[in-house]
């Protein structure tokens, strides 16, 4: 070996020094931290104060803090003849500082019978069915016409606790995550099954009862993280959820999911524990003649606030925020191309993806099921209905009859029954709590 190839062998073996590799390892290391930034960037970790009076400090819920609760307009359905409700919904915005836009009732009567769309038995419904359902229509189909991203659908007699906002807050941190499509797999060591207590006498058998889920899977909403990537609305991408349904007097557990994978956002409840807006067990009834509690009363423990899809049938349109994409699709599926029944229970027929039974070979409880219909939910409600002193409900409750005495179910600071101090100007130590943490017999 010459001495020159000797030399060169010698040069190969040479370690190369330590600082060669730095810009390598530098690169390697930019290069990893981009991509967890990519997959991470604006995802966070929402604080949920204990205290129910404190808001959320996040810059992406501020706007829930408006006049319109963080949707773009706010319309309250009011027949004209009702001016006691029109009021009372006046007033009590006026103190909660939200703005109303009231949207015109009509009765069944004024209805012609050409307007209606099949089947051809709609016309035969009692008259109160067929107003209900063509005023829901008159405000699905001004969100259509102004185009709005989000509305929010009140009717006149709605009730709410004076910390809707912080509700609602809550609310939209869970809508975040369950109409999303993120991969939870990281998520899967913190589910916590807990067993289904419905059974089919107690299910809402507006659709069929014979697949209730046994277990349910929960998270707490704190371990969900919170992103900001593609948020246009508080509640988060309103091309990604159709109903926000936000006061029903009555919502079932979610059927078991298309999706197998057990924390797709589809499938999974987000829990809120030592929620000092949800009542005892004992009080969680939409109506005093109900017979027993509704299930969340003895599936999860006391003052827990679950959020969650709602495929499991639902009833009264009490409150529901509808996004352009939900609006579109209600006013064709109700007002053009057929329904055939309430409108309440059609439309938690239609969020649990079964269509409204035409006959035949009609859709109705056994109808096919589509996935991409989003209805998302809280238990208890954050809006309920007001039942008013010396007046009696229009609208008849599960076990049948019709509310007389003066309350608002679900509702702990309910602004109504607070209305008196609340013009006063009474403050919040004034405030009457009716469903207080007491011993007592179930109401």
């Amino acid at each position: 070996m010459s001495p020159k190839s000797g030399a060169t062998f010698e040069a190969a073996k040479r370690r190369r020094p330590w600082y060669y590799s730095r810009p390598r390892l530098l690169i390697t290391c930019i290069f990893f931290g981009a991509l967890w930034i990519w997959f991470n960037i604006g995802a966070c970790e929402v604080l949920i104060p204990a205290d129910s009076f404190d808001y959320l400090n996040d810059e992406s819920l501020k706007d829930i803090l408006n006049t319109t609760l963080g949707f773009q307009n706010i319309f309250v359905l009011n027949l004209p003849f009702r001016t006691d409700r029109r009021d009372a919904m006046s007033l009590s915005a006026a103190i909660s500082n939200i703005k109303l836009e009231f949207v015109e009732g009509v009765t069944g009567a004024s209805i012609n019978e050409k307007a209606y769309p099949p089947p051809d038995e709609n016309r035969k419904l009692l008259p109160g069915i067929r107003g209900s359902w063509r005023t829901h229509m008159n405000a699905l189909q001004r969100v259509v016409e102004q185009n709005l991203t989000t509305a929010f659908i009140l009717e006149d007699d709605v009730d709410w606790d004076i910390r809707v906002r912080q509700n609602l807050q809550r609310f939209a941190l869970a809508s975040h995550f369950l109409s999303s499509k993120h991969d939870t797999t990281s998520l899967k060591n913190k589910v916590e099954y807990r067993p289904n207590t419905e059974t089919e006498e107690t299910a809402y058998n507006i659709i069929d009862t014979n697949n209730l889920a046994n277990t349910l899977p929960s998270l707490p909403l704190s371990s969900v993280l919170h992103t900001h990537k593609h948020i246009t609305t508080p509640y988060g991408d309103p091309s990604t959820w159709d109903i926000l349904w936000l006061g029903h007097c009555g919502a079932g557990m979610p059927r078991p999911p298309f999706h197998p994978n057990p924390t797709s956002p589809s499938t999974i409840l987000l829990t809120l524990l030592n929620d000092a807006t949800v009542p005892l067990p004992k009080h969680l009834k939409a109506h005093p003649f109900q017979a027993t509690p509704d299930a969340l009363a003895t599936t999860f423990p006391p003052s827990t606030r679950i959020y969650h899809h709602a495929t499991g049938g639902q009833l009264c349109t009490v409150a529901y925020a509808v996004s352009q994409r939900g609006a579109r699709r209600l006013l064709h599926q109700f007002g053009t191309k057929g329904w055939n029944g309430i409108f309440d229970a059609e439309l938690g027929r239609w969020c649990a993806g079964a269509n409204p039974d035409m006959g035949g070979d009609g859709g109705g409880k056994g109808g096919a099921r589509e996935r991409e219909r989003v209805c998302l939910t809280s238990q208890p409600p954050i809006f309920a209905h007001h039942h008013p002193q010396l007046g009696e409900s229009d609208i008849g409750g599960l076990g049948g009859g019709y509310a007389r005495k003066y309350e608002t179910k679900y509702l702990r600071y309910s602004v109504r029954m607070n209305l008196e101090g609340l013009v006063q100007g009474q403050g919040e130590k004034g405030l009457v709590d009716q469903w207080p943490d007491e011993e007592g017999p179930v109401e």
